[in-house]
C-alpha cells in the first residue's frame, strides 16, 4: 500500500510536472464532470473546440493553407458543416508532407515526437504539444477510472520491447513513472511465460494492460498449468491494439476473474474510446471529432457501419483534420450508464484485418478467430495462427501447435477443408511453424496482406 501511495502522490505527479504536462490534473477533473452532461450540450462545446482547431490549422499549417478554400474565420455554428467539406488526411500524407503539416510558429513549450503505425507498413511520425499529450493522458485515466484504476496502481503490461539502448532507457523511466512491469510481446517460450507468471505473483498488479493476443497467451498458459489467475485480485484487464473476439474475452475473464475493458485509440490521435462498466465504447468527444462515414461519404446512422475519420481537437503542434485511420465502426445508441459521451457499438478493426475473396466478399479477422476456436473445441491443439493474403486468390495459413507431432497431416487437412468450404475460389496453403513473428511493435498481426492484395481504403466490409 505504501508504494502505491508514494507513486500516486509523489512519483507520478512529479514526472507529469517535470514533463510540462501539469494540465493533466485539471483536465481530468473537467472530464469527470463533462462525462455526465447531456449529449446536446457536449456537442455544442465540441463545436466551439472544432472551430478553434480548424482556424488554427488554416492559419498556421502550410499544408492546410494550400489545400483548403480561403474563407473568413469559422464559427462554432458552421464548424461541423465546414468540416464535412474539407478533404481527408491519410497516413501517406503524414509520411510525405510532415513538414508542411506542422504549425508555424510552433506552440510554446516542448513537443513530443510520436512514431506509430509500423504494423500497417506505414510508419508515421506526429509532433504533439505538451497540452495535447496531457489531455490524452487525462482521457486515459478517465477511462481507466471507470473500472476503479487510479494513479499509482500497479500494472503488468504485455507490450513491445524497445531494441536500442536509448529507447530502453526511456521505456524503463516510463515504466517506473506508471508503476508497472513490462513483459515482452516478442518471441517467448513457456519458460518465459512461467517467469512472467511468477513475476506477476510477486508484483501483485492491480490491473493488466496489453495487446489482446498477449493477454490471451498468458491466460491460456495459466489455464494449461492450472494456475489460479483470480488469486491476483485484479481490478480490470485493459485490452488494446488488436481485435478481440467473444471467445478471447471469455477466456481471459474466466482465467483472471476480472472484467476486460476495451481501449480504442491510435498513436497519432491518442485515446478515441473506452469501454464502460455497461459494455459500451464511449467516444472522447471533448478531445476528438469522430466521423463514421458510409462509402458514399454521408454520416452513418445508429447501427450502421462506416469508416472512422478523426479530427484531433487538442494538438496545436501538428493539427490532424479528417484523418483516415483505416478503421471501421458501427455507431451505437445511448448507454444505460448515463454518460453523455456518444457510443460506438463495435469497432471492426483496420483495413488490413480483412481477407477479400474473388467474388467481392470481405472477411474480418474475427471470422478466422471463430474458425480456430471451433477447431480448439474439436480438440486441435492450435496455439496461434496467422493468415497471409498474397494476391487476389491466395491464402497462406501458418499455425503453431501445442505438440509438434500432433495429428500430423490431419490437422492441416481439417483446416484446409473448413476454409475451402467457407472461402470458395481461394488457393489455400497450410503450414506448421514453431513461432509467429510479431511486428516491430510487438503486436501479433492475425491477417497480413501484400500490397497487391489490398482492397481500396474506404470499402466497407459486408
Amino acid at each position: 500500500m505504501l508504494s502505491r501511495w508514494f507513486h500516486r502522490t509523489v512519483v507520478y505527479p512529479g514526472v507529469v510536472l517535470a514533463r510540462g504536462e501539469g494540465a493533466l490534473f485539471k483536465r481530468l477533473a473537467e472530464l469527470r464532470a463533462l462525462q455526465w452532461l447531456p449529449g446536446d450540450q457536449l456537442a455544442r462545446q465540441q463545436d466551439h473546440r472544432l472551430a478553434a482547431i480548424l482556424n488554427h490549422a488554416a492559419e498556421r499549417s502550410p499544408y492546410y493553407r494550400a489545400r483548403w478554400p480561403r474563407s473568413a474565420p469559422i464559427g462554432a455554428v458552421d464548424a461541423r458543416r465546414r468540416l464535412a467539406e474539407l478533404p481527408f488526411l491519410t497516413k501517406a500524407d503524414l509520411q510525405t508532407s510532415a513538414d508542411e503539416l506542422r504549425a508555424y510558429p510552433r506552440p510554446s513549450g516542448q513537443v513530443t515526437r510520436k512514431t506509430t503505425g509500423g504494423s500497417t507498413g506505414q510508419a508515421v511520425t506526429v509532433l504533439k504539444d505538451r497540452t495535447a499529450t496531457a489531455y490524452e493522458r487525462a482521457a486515459m485515466w478517465l477511462g481507466y477510472g471507470w473500472f476503479g484504476v487510479r494513479f499509482g496502481d500497479r500494472v503488468a503490461r504485455f507490450w513491445g520491447a524497445p531494441f536500442t539502448l536509448r529507447h530502453r532507457i526511456v521505456a524503463t523511466a516510463a515504466d517506473f513513472a506508471m508503476h508497472r512491469v513490462r513483459f515482452s510481446a516478442f518471441a517467448f517460450t513457456d519458460a518465459d511465460l512461467e517467469f512472467h507468471w511468477k513475476r506477476c505473483q510477486s508484483f501483485r498488479p492491480d490491473y493488466l494492460h496489453g495487446y489482446v493476443s498477449m493477454l490471451e497467451v498468458i491466460a491460456d498458459f495459466a489455464l494449461r498449468r492450472g494456475y489460479d489467475g483470480r488469486s491476483l485480485g485484479l481490478k480490470s484487464i485493459i485490452a488494446t491494439s488488436e481485435a478481440m473476439s467473444l471467445p478471447q474475452r471469455a477466456r481471459i475473464q474466466d482465467c483472471f476473474g476480472a472484467p476486460v475493458q476495451i481501449e480504442y485509440g491510435s498513436g497519432e490521435t491518442g485515446p478515441i474510446a473506452y469501454e464502460c462498466e455497461r459494455g459500451s465504447l464511449h467516444l472522447m468527444v471533448d478531445d476528438l471529432v469522430v466521423e463514421i462515414l458510409t462509402p458514399h461519404g454521408r454520416p452513418a446512422e445508429v447501427g450502421e457501419a462506416g469508416e472512422v475519420v478523426v479530427t484531433d481537437l487538442n494538438n496545436r503542434a501538428m493539427p490532424l483534420v479528417r484523418y483516415r485511420l483505416g478503421d471501421f465502426a458501427v455507431r451505437g445508441g445511448p448507454c444505460a450508464c448515463g454518460r453523455g459521451f456518444p457510443v460506438l457499438e463495435k469497432v471492426w478493426g483496420r483495413a488490413y484485418d480483412f481477407v477479400d475473396t474473388p467474388d467481392g466478399r470481405r472477411y474480418h479477422g474475427e471470422f478466422f478467430m471463430y474458425l480456430f476456436e471451433d477447431l480448439r473445441r474439436e480438440g486441435a491443439g492450435v496455439r496461434q495462427f496467422q493468415v497471409t493474403q498474397d494476391g487476389a486468390q491466395s491464402l497462406d495459413v501458418a499455425v503453431v501447435v501445442a505438440e509438434p507431432g500432433e495429428n500430423s497431416g490431419r490437422l492441416e487437412h481439417r483446416i484446409e477443408q473448413l476454409l475451402r468450404q467457407r472461402l470458395p475460389g481461394m488457393r489455400i496453403v497450410i503450414r506448421r511453424i514453431s513461432a509467429i513473428q510479431r511486428s516491430s511493435s510487438g503486436k501479433l498481426q492475425l491477417i497480413r496482406r501484400t500490397e497487391g492484395s489490398r482492397a481500396p481504403l474506404g470499402a466497407i466490409p459486408a
